[in-house]
């Protein structure tokens, strides 16, 4: 009697077991509008690339183009006018100076750096007194006192600063004056031997006003 139990037993739960177990749902195909949405955006995709594509080329082009216009070669200049005669700092009537010392050249003995123009200067006041223009000189100086011009033109409306180029040997000039700001680098290699470039050249606009808030 028990075996017979036992085997009716068995027999019901393999039943129950092959009703739970359930086969699995096959996958679903994707459906006509999800395809035509997927492939819309693969072609939204391919454009967007293709117009980022076209946007690199242009800026490539762009920067060729503008490291053609600022090679070395192309932006040499001469800042010497010989309608100023070379001035030299300290001298009666060019007392306004700034100088500085830097080996410019590599040869291992620092040379002097001069900045001069012929701001008259007032004791009584103990300051200079400006006009709307004056003429500017900068000069390399060797030990022996030689002296090599980088700089000598008049400047109408501004004034003239010398630094020294912390990339490399060679000093940069400022030039701000009323029409914009001109910013040159200046290459030392010894007694006349000078290479001057345009770095920069800001046109500043005379009409500009600050917008009333």
């Amino acid at each position: 009697m028990r075996r017979i139990c036992f085997a009716v037993l068995v027999t019901v739960a393999v039943y129950v077991a092959a009703g739970c177990a359930t086969p699995s749902a096959p996958v679903s195909e994707k459906t006509p509008d999800a395809q035509v949405s997927s492939e819309a955006q693969v072609r939204q995709l391919k454009a967007r690339n293709d117009e980022l594509e076209a946007r690199i080329k242009e800026l490539e082009a762009r920067n060729k183009e503008l490291a053609n216009r600022l090679s070395p070669e192309t932006r040499t200049v001469n800042l010497i006018n010989p309608n100023y005669p070379p001035a030299v700092a300290g001298a009666t009537g060019w007392e306004y100076h700034q100088t500085l010392s830097a080996d410019l050249d590599g040869d291992g003995e620092k040379e002097r750096v001069a900045v001069t123009t012929n701001a008259a200067w007032m004791p009584e006041l103990k300051e200079f007194a400006w006009d709307d223009g004056h003429p500017w000189h900068v000069y390399v100086e060797e030990a022996d006192g030689g002296r090599t011009y980088l700089f000598s033109n008049w400047i109408q409306l501004g004034r003239l600063d010398v630094i020294l180029d912390r990339e490399g040997p060679g000093l940069f000039i400022l030039s701000s004056r009323g029409g914009g700001l001109e910013i040159y680098r200046a290459t030392y290699e010894g007694p006349g031997q000078v290479i001057t470039t345009e770095a920069f050249s800001i046109p500043l606009s005379v009409s500009a006003t600050w917008a009333d808030r």
